[in-house]
């Protein structure tokens, strides 16, 4: 029994609580006012969401049949319907590891092959239904669950660290420009478009070719104040360090030891291109020469049109020396277009210890994306039979690469290597007038041949990647079909019609996989080099146009690679499955047969053999 002073103190305790509660139900009575709408709450294990392309309210949606906004004239108009009902089909399977080799259905599976049984319909309400999450009110709960199911992805500051004594593979080229600037040397590439972008970094050891162009408004301005223009803003003044370790990163001017230093280095067989052939010849030049605007054809001569970067490393000793060989030609608005002006950038690396290197495609196979070796037969200083083949990419089988413009002219020289496995089509636009196709009939031509084949076109194509000039075997002919014939003279223009001009080439090469089937090698087996049919280039005109002879027709020039994959796996040839005789003795159902002879024995074995047969199956089963 509790005394009364202990009652008496358990009632003061009660109504002060009680007092209090209620106090503060007042006071948030009269300060927050009426309570807020409640959020909108999901039912459990239950399945909503039923008119998922019901997007706009109180407005039909097309193609959803399930939205209530639509009437049945809105039906009417439908072409299909959108609604998809999601079912939980995941777990309505039995299969083994043995049976599914790949999947590649949206629907997640869960393989069990330990246990007699498998579920193939789960029933189970509370496993077909999403657990209800709650809402997140507070910071704490917040990242809890972030870090828990989320993952971080913060911009970590990144400590300064030391250089690498020596380069790797793919590191950034530094070099310092005006003896205080120190900085990446570059070479100009198109990223996100056919524009030249600057800021490409040269990384170490990694050839690379680019092509890209120059957006050029206004020639006299632009000749002597665009530095892309002038071979001499990518070597003068710049030095490479011969090991990362040679520069810091501050980027003040520092004092350094010259021997740490590499000076790019010009090579002596500077090259022009010649504006009437197209063709590149030594220039007559001691020292590269600046741009140079000419008014009286709005020209700009001695541009860049080509720079090559030679590097010869010497592993982890770095860098030993560097070289750059330069092409120039002249920007002239009457003969390219006037927008645009195309440049080729490359860089190639070799090795101090050999210098004699002869750049694979593969080895022995080819390797997809890599050039198709090419040359042309020939004999060396002991009267041999090889293979001519230059290492660059004359070496290679080889398109035509149109201009910025798409035009086939004369200063056009360049041409695209094929690249094995790649299928490709590439051309340019020839432009002519009426006069043109009268009176230069014969050298219309010339020229598409020349810019469908080349000037030097090769004979043999490397049938492995790894194939030496020596050996004439490993370099499948080139065969030919459909080969124009010389054009006789009364094939001459007239009245605007050219006769007898082809138009475009396919080139086809068949390969084949050799080897073992684990790891195959890519071989060529034939190369074939097909010429379109002869067709007449005719000038046509509509209205007003036929009144001026000067106007220019434009005719498309292509060329097509298409690579063609023959080869044939081995054939298996499997056993037949062995005959299963059984045979039982002869008293194998006794007593039941003690008495039978002759058919009716045979006749009583057959049926208690398929009786027992059923009955096992159906055991099993």
């Amino acid at each position: 029994m509790l005394s009364k002073p202990t009652i008496v103190f358990i009632i003061i305790i009660l109504l002060l609580n009680f007092w209090s509660f209620w106090s503060l139900a007042q006071t948030n009575t009269t300060t927050i006012g009426p309570p807020a709408v409640p959020s909108t709450t999901t039912p459990i294990n239950s399945a909503f969401g039923t008119c998922n392309c019901d997007l706009t309210r109180d407005v039909c949606d097309m193609n959803c049949c399930c939205d209530p906004d639509c009437s049945s004239d809105d039906r009417l108009t439908f072409t299909t319907c959108t609604t998809s009902t999601a079912t939980n089909s995941g777990s309505r399977s039995c299969v083994t590891t043995g049976i599914v080799f790949r999947s590649n259905t949206p629907m997640y599976r869960t393989i069990v092959e330990n246990g007699l049984f498998c579920v193939y319909i789960d029933n189970n309400i509370a496993r077909n239904y999403y657990e209800i999450p709650r809402q997140v009110q507070d910071n704490v709960t917040f990242n809890t669950l972030a870090f828990k199911y989320g993952r971080t992805l913060s911009s970590a500051t990144v400590s300064p660290t030391a250089a690498m004594s020596y380069y790797r593979v793919g590191d950034k080229l530094k070099a310092i420009y005006n003896d205080s600037i120190i900085g990446i040397l570059s070479l100009p590439k198109s990223l996100f478009s056919d524009v030249c972008d600057d800021t490409n970094p040269i990384l170490f050891y990694v050839n690379d070719v680019s092509q890209c162009n120059r957006h050029i408004k206004n020639v006299k301005e632009e000749c002597s104040s665009s530095s892309f223009l002038s071979a001499a803003s990518y070597y003068q003044n710049i030095r490479v360090a011969k090991l990362p370790s040679a520069l810091n990163t501050s980027g003040k001017v520092i004092s350094i030891n010259v021997n740490d230093l590499v000076n790019i280095s010009v090579s002596t067989s500077i090259l022009c291109i010649d504006q009437s052939t197209g063709l590149s010849s030594l220039c007559p030049y001691a020292l590269v020469p600046l741009p140079t605007y000419h008014s009286s054809n709005n020209s700009c001569s001695n541009v860049l049109k080509e720079l090559a970067y030679s590097v010869l490393t010497n592993g982890s000793l770095g860098i030993v020396q560097l070289s750059v060989t330069l092409t120039l030609s002249n920007l002239d608005t009457r003969k390219i277009n006037t927008t645009y002006f195309r440049q080729k950038f490359s860089v190639s690396y070799t090795n101090n210890v050999n210098a004699n290197i002869f750049r694979r495609s593969g080895n022995p196979g080819y390797v997809v994306d890599q050039p198709l070796l090419a040359g042309k037969v020939g004999v060396n200083a002991a009267n041999n039979q090889i293979i001519l083949y230059n290492g660059d990419s004359k070496g290679f089988l080889t398109v035509i690469s149109p201009t910025a413009s798409g035009l086939c002219v004369s200063e056009q020289i360049d041409r695209v290597p094929i690249l094995f496995g790649k299928n490709m089509r590439s051309g340019c636009i020839l432009s002519v007038t009426l006069d043109n196709l009268t009176n230069n009939c014969q050298l219309i031509r010339e020229q598409i041949l020349n810019a469908l084949v080349g000037t030097d076109t090769p004979t043999r194509v490397a049938m492995y990647g790894n194939s030496v000039v020596e050996n004439v075997s490993d370099w499948v002919t080139i065969l030919q079909q459909n080969v124009p014939q010389a054009p006789s003279n009364d094939l001459v223009g007239s009245s605007g019609i050219c006769p007898n001009v082809v138009m475009g080439i396919h080139i086809r090469i068949l390969w084949s996989y050799t080897g073992s089937l684990a790891n195959p090698q890519a071989k060529i087996i034939g190369v074939s080099l097909s010429y379109d049919d002869p067709q007449n280039l005719a000038y046509q005109c509509v209205g007003s146009s036929c009144e001026s002879s000067s106007r220019v027709q434009k005719y498309e020039i292509t060329t097509t690679v298409s690579f063609v994959d023959v080869s044939e796996k081995p054939a298996s040839e499997l056993r037949f499955p062995p005959k299963v005789e059984v045979k039982m003795p002869y008293d194998f159902f006794y007593p039941f047969l003690s008495s039978c002879i002759g058919h009716s024995c045979n006749r009583m074995v057959l049926i208690l053999t398929t009786a027992t047969a059923v009955i096992f199956e159906q055991f099993l089963l």
